[in-house]
């Protein structure tokens, strides 16, 4: 089946020049972090990648004759043909999506370009997505003509959790489906391989990985990030950036601070500014930035636990098979969590017991137990609903 994926799946800067067999560059070497902004754009929020890529990896296509790229985007370079264009190159389109569905959200040029586009070429979407519980007339128009024709012309309208299912059917869009996030599918061999810590091990001092909203002063969610980060104070964690340095001011001008072989940032520099900053001993062991996949595993995997605020964060480490307790403060995380049987609590929580009585208190054999059963049903009404729309997994 030749498949168009949509979405921001890789980090590698494509050609403007539009002739064959031309593919893109990856990241070039760069020590500064201001400078990894032209590449940060291409996915914006870095663990989009990890959800953007779980459906090019999970279900079955021809690689050499499917892709990924941007639907506005195409609609704007052929606004006359770009139905019947894609249509002549692929057999369907899989859209992976995520909070798009909240009260301040306007999406014109995507509507404009599903209109184009769904008449001629079979789809499905996976991992839609609410934010907060809006009323339906707060929904700007755009999102509710979306909803519409995902609802009424897709092949499959996956949404990841049952409060998204039951606001969407309560509202009309009666098709929706809660399928979870499409990244939770891509290695079930590792989930199913995760296992509790071991308590000795906790209390012994076990490795972290933690990522959030650690930011400077006036920072989006700076209390938030300030209260994980003092979480960890007597711990031994590392911290993984996904967009929030770019705040950082002057230091990100500053050349050796990003060391682009091993996706680390200078962790004298950054604890400094950010105890100074926060008027807060900040001392992580390590800071993480990554543009591919593959390494956010592979360091995730020379941890003990994730223990953090951004939700695909830990999904990484659930992909290299190392449980994971999430940090919830609206539905979003909180649905997801739900919906897969993973543990989560607030970071203020976090902060007042303490990573290792939390991990050992939420983390346990039954709790893992629980966790895998209910994966498993999940699984198994992923692969099916896929069917059912005429889609093979991998798997």
């Amino acid at each position: 089946m030749r498949i168009l994926f949509h979405g921001p799946v890789s980090s590698c800067h494509r050609p403007t020049a539009h002739l064959p067999f031309l593919s893109g560059i990856p990241s070039p070497i760069e020590t500064t972090l201001g400078g990894l902004k032209d590449n940060h754009n291409l996915t914006s929020n870095r663990g989009n990648l990890i959800h953007a890529e779980a459906p090019s990896k999970t279900i079955k296509a021809r690689p050499n004759a499917s892709a990924f790229g941007n639907i506005p985007s195409l609609h704007q370079a052929f606004p006359l043909k770009v139905g019947e264009m894609l249509a002549r190159n692929f057999d369907l389109i899989v859209y992976s999506t995520a909070n798009f569905i909240t009260g301040n959200k306007e999406m014109v040029p995507f509507a404009n370009a599903l209109r184009a586009v769904a008449g001629h070429v079979p789809f499905v979407v996976l991992g839609a997505g609410m934010q907060g519980k809006p009323d339906l007339a707060d929904v700007h128009s755009s999102v509710q003509e979306i909803l519409s024709i995902f609802n009424e012309k897709a092949l499959l309208f996956g949404v990841r959790g049952m409060t998204t299912e039951r606001w969407l059917h309560e509202n009309g869009f009666t098709n929706a489906r809660a399928l979870g996030c499409p990244s939770m599918y891509v290695y079930p061999q590792a989930i199913n391989s995760v296992e509790a810590p071991l308590a000795a091990r906790i209390r012994e001092g076990a490795s972290y990985l933690t990522a959030g909203y650690l930011t400077v002063k006036g920072g989006h969610n700076f209390q938030r990030g300030v209260a994980l980060a003092q979480a960890f104070r007597n711990a031994k964690a590392s911290y993984v950036f996904q967009d929030e340095f770019f705040q950082y001011g002057e230091i990100t001008k500053q050349s050796g601070i990003y060391n682009p072989a091993l996706s680390t940032c200078d962790r004298t520099a950054m604890n400094e500014l950010l105890s100074k900053d926060t008027g807060k001993p900040i001392n992580f062991a390590n800071y993480y930035y990554f543009s591919e996949t593959s390494a956010w595993r592979q360091v995730a995997a020379a941890h003990d636990v994730y223990c953090g605020d951004r939700f695909h964060g830990g999904i990484a480490s659930l992909q290299a098979g190392k449980p994971a307790l999430f940090m919830a403060h609206d539905n979003r995380v909180r649905e997801m969590c739900d919906f897969f049987g993973l543990p989560w609590m607030t970071t203020q929580d976090l902060a007042a017991e303490g990573p290792a009585a939390a991990v050992t208190r939420t983390i346990t054999p039954g709790q893992i137990t629980d966790m895998k059963r209910t994966y498993r049903k999940r699984f198994d009404d992923y692969k099916s609903a896929m069917e059912s729309a005429g889609i093979s997994l991998r798997h």
